[in-house]
């Protein structure tokens, strides 16, 4: 023979050297789809020694359920037989000696032989390759919503700052008039304020949202006096609490009442509950604040008479950019995010915020639990009324 040419026992080797490396399984089907050839690898994928594979039907390996519509689709293939590659859209279900099934794609070959038509029939485990693929629509859905969330963020962005900016531009041509009425002029000059401080708070809440869906909240926790920082709160909301005349109530104790906890996140808490009780609570309402001790815990208690929660939403309203449709025919502007950030805000300082309430109409509380901190408590079974309660002219 010529130079490097292969005999006809080296080339039956050298075949049998190649059908043993592939590494899909590989079985040769006779023409009643018996099995008559199988690779290392189609013992190793389903489970089978090769003397218990040969001359058993090729159904042997597909789940009982299956075997019916599979031999008929066989016999149509043998009817018409031709080329069938990997990844032509057929997945089928594999099933192995352990009764486990797994998801294969098939290649089909015919093989004219002079003893009639064989068929080499590739089989491939896609199970793990499913999972990927899954796993990355998961992953593209998961970034089409975030788009979503984004156009849907930046609308909200702009309709909540339209309001107090169209108020302060209003009041601002208010203001340059020379001959305006004092009374106006002082009222003007109020609302400019009031907005731009809700632009500031809007702008501090922007600031930290980076930091809350991280969940990298900066606190410094130390000693502090809730009462002290209950105050704070009561005087940042003063004005809206007013311009909605509603009734403030606070039950705060006499004594200082010492927490382990950030003073100026617990301001933000109570300030963002004292803001939504105002927006949520028809004119005229009632709005109540309370701190208590209730055993190695402090809890604060921001109470209203307002459109209330259904028993869906109590938790759901934590959730960022949650907003229940009540609350977005009451109140158009906001954005979703100040319960989400109250959450992790009582989180990152070892608390808690929980919301309860009776249902739609019927008011609702919030109730933040704090640590106390460790250091000789004075007597606060006794409360007293350090604010009494008091309503907008």
């Amino acid at each position: 023979s010529a130079q490097g040419a292969l005999s006809p026992a080296e080339l039956r080797a050298l075949s049998s050297r190649f059908f043993e490396a592939v590494a899909d399984s590989v079985l040769g089907i006779d023409g009643i789809g018996r099995i008559i050839r199988l690779n290392k690898q189609t013992e190793k994928m389903f489970g089978y020694g090769c003397d218990e594979l040969l001359n058993q039907p090729l159904d042997v390996l597909i789940p009982e359920r299956l075997r019916a519509p599979h031999a008929e689709r066989l016999r149509e293939y043998f009817s018409n037989p031709k080329v069938r590659p990997m990844n032509s859209g057929f997945i089928a279900l594999g099933l192995r000696k352990d009764g486990s099934e797994f998801a294969i794609d098939v290649a089909l070959t015919p093989l004219i032989m002079d003893s009639g038509m064989f068929v080499a029939c590739t089989i491939r485990d896609i199970a793990s390759q499913q999972y990927l693929e899954e796993s990355l629509r998961r992953r593209m859905n998961g970034l089409e919503q975030a788009d979503r969330n984004k156009d849907l963020f930046l609308m909200m962005l702009i309709h909540e700052l339209r309001s107090p900016l169209a108020a302060i531009a209003y009041s601002a041509e208010l203001l340059r008039q020379p001959d305006l009425p004092h009374n106006v002029r002082t009222e003007a000059a109020k609302i400019v304020l009031e907005e731009t401080n809700l632009v500031q708070c809007l702008l501090n809440d922007l600031r930290e949202l980076p930091r809350v869906k991280r969940g990298e909240l900066s606190v410094t926790k130390t000693t502090i006096d809730l009462v002290e920082s209950a105050r704070l709160a009561v005087a940042i909301n003063r004005p809206l609490i007013e311009r909605c005349g509603h009734t403030l109530e606070t039950v705060l104790p006499a004594p200082p009442q010492y927490a382990e906890g950030d003073a100026t996140r617990m301001v933000q808490v109570m300030t963002n509950l004292l803001t939504n009780a105002a927006k949520y609570t028809p004119d005229g309402g009632h709005i109540r604040l309370c701190i208590e001790a209730d055993g190695k815990d402090l809890l604060i208690r921001v109470q209203d008479n307002g459109m209330g929660i259904p028993a869906d939403g109590l938790t759901r309203i934590f959730e960022m950019f949650s907003r229940l449709d009540g609350a977005k025919q009451k109140y158009a502007d906001g954005m979703g995010i100040g319960l989400a950030f109250v959450r992790r805000l009582m989180e990152a300082q070892g608390g808690s915020v929980t919301a309860f309430s009776a249902g739609d109409g019927k008011g609702s509380e919030f109730v933040v639990r704090l640590p106390r901190a460790q250091l000789a408590q004075p007597d606060t079974a006794a409360l007293a009324v350090a604010e009494e309660p008091r309503t907008a002219a």
